[in-house]
């Protein structure tokens, strides 16, 4: 009697995936990053426009934030001055109590901007009758403004004080999204007053006064003026 001998058994073995379904598990892959990278893009940006518009209501609420940190690029390169040797900044803020400094206007343009060319002459005079008190420094709109016309706004308003270039994300950190708009920073790195839209030339210069005669090198709830 003959033993019938057993077929010889195999691993059952799944076949390759197909390339099609390869490459559509890629495609989902990178679809899923893109979304990922646009949402958290998206909150970013959110949270900075936020952020600007809080600093602004903070300022109106007399609570005087942390100034963000001023950009260093100058666009005039004609020998124009830029930030001053004092200036410090403190990761994405203004170091504050910095040796030397002094109260800081800085004024938003464009070169584009009908109302920062009427604004022009004010901040020169006011500029000229400050300078050895004050710092003025000059945020052109940047990526909104063309390098070359603000190059030619600066010359032919004569304008001497620093002048520095902003991004977009300047715009955020400050709020900032019309032209012009003027801010004061004290001596301490912190934000005293925001102007929207033109400045005048006596409120201005009331605005430097008052922070003039205020002591900032005490905490703000035992700051006092000096007498006038």
């Amino acid at each position: 009697m003959h033993r019938m001998s057993e077929a010889p058994t195999t691993a059952a073995t799944d076949p390759d995936p197909a390339p099609s379904s390869r490459w559509g598990n890629v495609a989902w892959i990178a679809c899923s990053l893109l979304i990922v990278v646009f949402v958290v893009g998206f909150w970013l940006r959110v949270n900075d426009e936020r952020s600007g518009s809080n600093l602004i209501g903070q300022i109106a609420a007399d609570k005087r934030p942390a100034a963000p940190a001023l950009p260093t690029r100058e666009i005039t390169g004609d020998g124009a001055p830029g930030l001053p040797d004092w200036y410090r900044a403190a990761g994405t803020k203004q170091a504050a109590s910095v040796a030397g400094a002094q109260p800081i206007v800085l004024n938003w343009w464009a070169s584009w901007c009908a109302p920062c060319v009427d604004e022009a002459p004010i901040l020169r005079d006011v500029y000229d009758d400050y300078k050895d008190r004050v710092t003025f420094v000059g945020m052109d709109a940047g990526n909104q403004d063309l390098e070359s016309d603000a190059r030619n706004f600066v010359r032919e308003h004569r304008l001497e004080f620093s002048i520095v270039r902003a991004s977009k994300s300047d715009g955020d950190a400050w709020g900032v999204h019309k032209f012009p708009e003027t801010f004061i920073i004290g001596t301490d790195g912190r934000l005293s007053a925001h102007v929207p839209g033109a400045v005048d030339d006596k409120e201005l210069r009331a605005l430097l006064d008052a922070e003039l005669a205020t002591d900032r090198s005490r905490p703000a709830a035992t700051t006092t003026k000096a007498a006038g």
